[in-house]
């Protein structure tokens, strides 16, 4: 399909389409009724209508087959996005059973990667664009600090290999997000699909009925196949549209480390406050 089409409003694709579909089909009509008589039209009623109902059956079941495959496609990005958010959740809290500067270290590549998946690639999977490698290269840093954090003992030991397994959880997540951002159906399947949809259309042009109830079944006719067509639109790709897959996992867990930050330095400037007033208690006190 126009690549267009997935950045507008959802309302004005139905509006655009349904508008092209009905204004194409009314005209049809009038031509059909100028140059095919009433009667030629009317006597094959019954052979227009068998073959318009095959055709439509035939339509429905591979518009209804595209739009779940479609249905599964967006689930199963959810599903990566909430697995990437749950890998990054847990990278962080598992860090904090590291030393220092290994834990600090580990967390602010944490933070780094949630400004990265939310203000940049998030974007640029909205408009179509690419993603860069830069993810990737902040999950090595990870890694690399996981592997200065070696410890012998037993904690250690089952810390870094629970943070190993989320690494590596972490980095299939995301690839699976990076590839579905490019998923959509395939031109062959919209090329089929609009010959369904012109086929549904045109042989309900040649029935033989009273001119307005024919507009009025045209129009009908013209409405659900639009509606077909907005829904295959709007599910086509998972990160772009109205219906589009959005990060919130990441944004709350982005927002929760924030909280967590800021109570840490909280407390820390607690801890510290005694001892800054012994000090100037200190410098304060009379030498005799």
């Amino acid at each position: 399909m126009i690549d267009f089409m997935y950045q507008l409003p959802d309302v004005d694709i139905f509006s655009l389409v349904s508008c092209l579909f009905i204004g194409v089909s009314i005209i049809a009509v009038y031509l059909v009724k100028w140059y095919v008589p009433y009667h030629v039209r009317s006597r094959d009623n019954t052979v227009i209508g068998t073959t318009s109902a095959l055709v439509s059956v035939i339509y429905g079941v591979l518009a209804g087959f595209s739009a779940l495959y479609l249905i599964n496609n967006n689930s199963y990005t959810s599903d990566a996005v909430q697995r990437e958010a749950n890998a990054v959740a847990n990278i962080y809290r598992d860090s904090k059973w590291l030393k220092q500067p290994e834990q600090q270290n580990i967390q602010q590549q944490v933070n780094r990667y949630l400004t990265h998946a939310i203000h940049i690639e998030w974007p640029k999977m909205a408009l179509g664009m690419a993603v860069t490698d830069e993810g990737d290269v902040i999950i090595g840093r990870i890694a690399a600090q996981l592997q200065n954090a070696i410890r012998t003992d037993a904690t250690g030991f089952l810390t870094q290999q629970s943070l190993l397994a989320e690494i590596h959880a972490l980095y299939n997540a995301r690839h699976q997000r990076i590839n579905m951002s490019s998923a959509h159906l395939d031109p062959e399947l919209w090329v089929v699909i609009l010959i369904g949809t012109i086929l549904t259309l045109c042989i309900n042009y040649l029935f033989g009925l009273n001119f307005y109830l024919h507009i009025i079944t045209v129009i009908a006719a013209s409405l659900m196949t639009a509606s077909t067509i907005f829904l295959l639109i709007t599910l086509d790709k998972p990160f772009q549209g109205e219906f589009a897959i959005t990060p919130d996992g990441l944004n709350a867990l982005f927002r929760f480390i924030q909280q967590d930050t800021d109570h840490k330095i909280n407390r820390a400037s607690v801890e510290r406050a005694p001892n800054v007033s012994w000090h100037l208690a200190e410098r304060t006190r009379p030498l005799f």
